[in-house]
């Protein structure tokens, strides 16, 4: 088959998602993959902390893997403004995003059979999809609610204009599968795990004992981890993600900045307690089940410190309330002293078995894997 993947990710980035995974899973499978980049244009750059995408730019370019990627970067995209009112009044113009789209792309996603598109402005460019491929299957892949990303209005309305056309509604929290209740098809599929590369013996990266990590920046909270590092000077606290930053450096914080993910990998195996400071935001509580980094925490067999919100169904998360520092503290002792053999490690999937759920799901039969 044909399998097209639209994200606002870099097909390339060395911080995958789960769209990365897929792709690799498709491809090693004999499918072929196009990964498309959307969601961005040269407004992205202006801002301080937007994407960095390195190009080339608005061309099909075959990677490492056997697929092939395309960075779309048109004049403009739906960006918000971080306003309702303002974001009406750019509306009018943003609306044109999909008449951007160039012939080079839509000549190279010709014979696609299934289209997989993240939530976000990707689904602006649905109906000019399925008329270029009427008879391709539709996964919409809700990564995050659009709200808790806070879009622009133009891609809320896309969203409800998609649902009809969509196949299967694929949501990584079960909290989620009540989010489209007009859909018929909605299912729970979670995110996966690199398995390989976390079974594998990697070197111990901490020079000393009592490490605690943090995987990420979505929703960040600096706060909670000042609270943590100020009041447990003997452990050391490594963070990695361009936001995962405290306003004032602590002598054992260290921030590590966006790096490859197998860099992070021997830091989360050989961590002793797993952090997800996730603040405080409308409808977070999806982020107890979706949240990749506590499935590679779990898998790893670490004590887990979260807020409340986000702590349910995972008997290694110790639950904190981010708006009492003592709640906070209280977190990190109880996991300090968590019985690590008591975490189940076998409850996390890896890729090939989401990829497997991902063909049920729209009712097709899934190839053998060639490994």
């Amino acid at each position: 088959m044909k399998i097209t993947l639209l994200a606002v990710h870099d097909a390339t980035s060395p911080r995958k998602v789960d769209f990365h995974f897929w792709a690799d899973v498709f491809a090693e499978r004999g499918h072929t993959v196009d990964f498309v980049t959307v969601g961005f244009s040269p407004f992205t750059f202006l801002k301080r902390c937007g994407r960095r995408y390195k190009g080339p730019f608005n061309r099909w370019v075959t990677i490492d893997f056997g697929a092939r990627k395309f960075l779309w970067c048109p004049p403009l995209h739906p960006f918000t403004l971080g306003n309702r009112f303002l974001d009406s009044l750019t509306a009018p113009v943003l609306k044109f995003y999909p008449k951007f789209l160039p012939q080079t792309l839509m000549d190279g996603i010709a014979g696609t059979d299934i289209f997989i598109i993240e939530n976000g402005v990707g689904l602006m460019l649905l109906p000019e999809l399925t008329r270029r491929c009427p008879n391709a299957k539709i996964v919409y892949s809700v990564c995050d609610r659009i709200e808790t990303l806070g879009y622009h209005t133009l891609v809320l309305q896309a969203e409800k204009q998609a649902l009809p056309k969509v196949d299967l509604v694929r949501v990584p929290a079960r909290v989620m599968l009540d989010d489209y209740p007009g859909h018929p098809n909605v299912r729970f599929i979670p995110h996966g795990l690199d398995k390989e590369i976390f079974d594998k013996s990697h070197k111990n990266p901490y020079r000393g004992r009592k490490n605690a990590v943090n995987a990420g920046d979505m929703l960040f909270d600096a706060h909670a981890v000042a609270v943590l590092a100020r009041n447990f000077p003997d452990w050391t606290f490594h963070l990695f993600g361009k936001r995962a930053t405290l306003p004032e450096p602590l002598p054992n914080v260290v921030a590590h900045g966006e790096k490859p993910f197998a860099q992070i990998v021997p830091y989360i195996q050989h961590a002793d307690i797993g952090l997800a400071p996730y603040c405080p935001a409308p409808n977070a509580d999806y982020l107890s089940q979706s949240s990749m980094k506590m499935m590679q925490y779990t898998y790893c067999r670490l004590p887990i410190i979260a807020p409340d919100f986000a702590a349910s169904g995972r008997d290694n998360v110790m639950a904190y309330d981010p708006a009492e520092d003592n709640s906070i503290l209280g977190a990190m002792k109880k996991a300090a002293s968590f019985d690590r053999a008591a975490i189940a490690a076998a409850v996390v999937p890896d890729w090939q078995e989401i990829v497997d759920s991902l063909y049920n799901g729209i009712d097709i039969q899934a190839a053998v894997p060639t490994r």
